[in-house]
């Protein structure tokens, strides 16, 4: 009987002895998660996704990251360990580009750097600054990289002047690539994202000829400019020859009531009486002639 019980014992001891290994053999559990390592981006330098033209304005989908895994990153090349795709967004193309062609630095100069109009201008062009409103300027809706039309509109007010040639309108110079709006020389550049923020320019710089640039001078000073903004899918449409003739538009091309107005009348011509008489007095007497 007492052996027994001394084995029933043990073998109690036993189970407890095992029981309590297996309790502290198991993890522990603490009250907070840990957190799983962030993924390490492998190092990738900027491409152009596209053929790309000198004096170009660099747009978002222009250039691309392409992976490195050829050691480490030469000095010169744009890095997306080091740099951000927007910091070279609106910058300025100094050479063409091949699609896939790594963008080193010093091939694009970014606005506010020395000479950047001078790179976006193609070469033996000119920057030619316009003044322009409101309404003339598309209500601050043309940014840097379109392309528009520049219309003259001119009035005349000569009293003999008919009804219908009281104002012309006619387009100058087509398809001009805009340089710049007031001093922001890219989209990005000038801050406004919201529409309903977007300033009122006071310039437009546009790229002519030398030909040209003379020529919107000379309508500056004429009548008053307007900007018609072109659309992308016809901006490879011919532009207007200097020497093309423009077919203007007139008043009356307008508003055919104005056909209906009378010419003003012309002013009566003075009539010419006989010149009147003139005395002339030799002493006392007088002699009228």
């Amino acid at each position: 009987m007492l052996m027994r019980i001394l084995l029933i014992a043990l073998v109690s001891l036993s189970v407890g002895i095992v029981g309590l290994v297996v309790v502290r053999s198991m993890p522990k559990e603490t009250g907070t998660a840990v957190a799983a390592p962030v993924p390490v981006l492998g190092s990738a330098i900027l491409v152009a996704a596209r053929p790309i033209a000198a004096g170009s304005l660099l747009r978002a989908d222009d250039v691309r990251w392409q992976d490195w895994s050829s050691g480490d990153i030469p000095s010169g090349y744009y890095s997306r360990a080091a740099n951000q795709l927007d910091a070279v967004t609106g910058s300025v193309a100094r050479r063409n580009l091949v699609a896939n062609e790594p963008v080193m630095q010093g091939q694009i100069v970014s606005p506010g750097e020395r000479g950047f109009l001078a790179a976006v201008l193609t070469p033996g062009n000119r920057a030619v600054a316009v003044a322009v409103d409101a309404v003339s300027a598309a209500s601050g809706l043309i940014w840097p990289g379109d392309r528009v039309d520049l219309i003259l509109t001119q009035t005349f007010e000569q009293e003999d002047t008919k009804p219908t040639q009281k104002a012309v309108g006619e387009t100058v110079l087509s398809d001009l690539r805009v340089l710049a709006i007031d001093q922001h020389l890219n989209e990005a550049s000038s801050g406004q994202s919201d529409p309903g923020e977007l300033k009122v320019p006071r310039t437009v710089t546009l790229e002519a000829t030398s030909r040209q640039a003379e020529m919107i001078s000379v309508a500056s000073g004429l009548g008053r400019l307007a900007l018609a903004l072109r659309s992308v899918a016809t901006e490879h449409e011919p532009e207007i020859a200097l020497n093309e003739k423009v077919s203007p538009t007139w008043a009356a091309d307008v508003s055919p009531a104005l056909a209906l107005q009378k010419p003003p009348a012309k002013a009566a011509a003075p009539s010419h009486s006989a010149p009147a008489g003139v005395q002339i007095l030799r002493g006392s007497p007088r002699n009228g002639q």
